[in-house]
């Protein structure tokens, strides 16, 4: 296929990924619920829907049964193209709207936490409306900056650009650099990161589901140089009412020394965190995601490899 086909391909999905956005602010549910399970259904036959491996890793974290993991893998599926659905049409609904549609719990943690003014980094993952969140920042008054991976359909990534931008908030790629990142919180800014993908060998190896994986290791590293404290926060959804945008209590780099130890500790505390919403929610978590795809004993020059190794020997963990 030639340059030109390409780009044709890469323009036509990001006009279907605007006819989505646009669509779901007038479907109704049930409408939503029919199509959501009708492109569960569609994709599952394909490799790319990773439905095998979602179905395996269920069974060995959740300890539920192969019936009890398909059903939930076809729940968590269906739940997430609802919730793409919700987030698309962000860029079509007003900052009104935004509000109106979500109900706040904990809203004094993050008062609290910038108060301190050091900024805060606000660590959410890909659960529920993830996208919703750097958003009612920015109509809050917040000035917000989120780190994004950027997509590889340029036409695409701009679509997704305009979506973030459109109620006020900011977006970085992932390879911004530590310097402006540093400037960016020493301005009082929320910096929006995401914790819950494979950051390879050069990661801060913590528990997840009681499986080691390699998680950002710039949370922590920022946090404990800047004194800036971290906020975790999710939204809930709720399809037939409010959707519960939960804050939860700062966590606070006093707390910890900043070393290759207390790096490591800070960032399975917020893990820990995750792993209870996760666990008592697992139908919105984005399981396709290869979370457990960098093992700590093939990073002989890491860190935290190294001291997750010395605690499985300890422990009789097997990978």
């Amino acid at each position: 296929m030639s340059k030109k086909h390409f780009e044709f391909v890469d323009k036509l999905l990001a006009k279907l990924l605007d006819i989505f956005a646009r669509k779901s602010i007038s479907l109704k549910l049930s409408q939503k619920r029919k199509f959501a399970k009708l492109l569960t259904n569609l994709i599952m036959p394909f490799k790319f829907s990773r439905r095998e491996y979602v179905k395996n890793v269920m069974m060995e974290t959740l300890g539920i049964s192969e019936t009890e993991a398909e059903k939930l893998r076809n729940s968590c599926y269906e739940n997430f193209v609802l919730n793409s659905m919700e987030m698309a049409k962000l860029k079509y609904i007003s900052d009104e709207d935004v509000l109106n549609m979500l109900d706040i719990e904990g809203y004094e943690h993050l008062e609290e936490a910038y108060r301190k003014g050091k900024g805060v980094i606000i660590m959410s993952g890909h659960f529920g409306l993830w996208e919703y969140i750097p958003q009612w920042a920015a109509i809050k008054g917040y000035n917000v900056t989120t780190v994004v991976r950027r997509q590889n359909n340029k036409y695409a990534d701009q679509w997704f650009e305009e979506m973030r931008r459109v109620h006020g908030g900011k977006t970085t790629d992932s390879g911004m650099g530590l310097r402006e990142i540093l400037r960016a919180l020493k301005d009082g800014y929320l910096l929006g990161l995401m914790m819950d993908q494979d950051n390879g060998k050069k990661g801060i190896f913590v528990k997840f589901m009681n499986k080691w994986c390699s998680a950002p290791v710039g949370p922590a590293i920022i946090s404990l140089k800047l004194k800036s404290p971290i906020v975790p926060l999710f939204i809930f959804p709720n399809y037939e009412g409010k959707h519960l945008f939960k804050i939860y209590p700062p966590i606070y780099p006093e707390d910890y020394e900043n070393t290759v130890e207390g790096q490591q500790k800070l960032t399975q505390d917020y893990n820990d965190l995750y792993e209870k919403i996760v666990r008592k929610h697992p139908e919105q978590w984005f399981w396709l995601h290869r979370r457990w795809k960098t093992r700590p004993e093939d990073c002989t020059d890491n860190p935290w490899a190294k001291r997750a190794c010395n605690c499985s020997t300890a422990q009789r963990i097997t990978f």
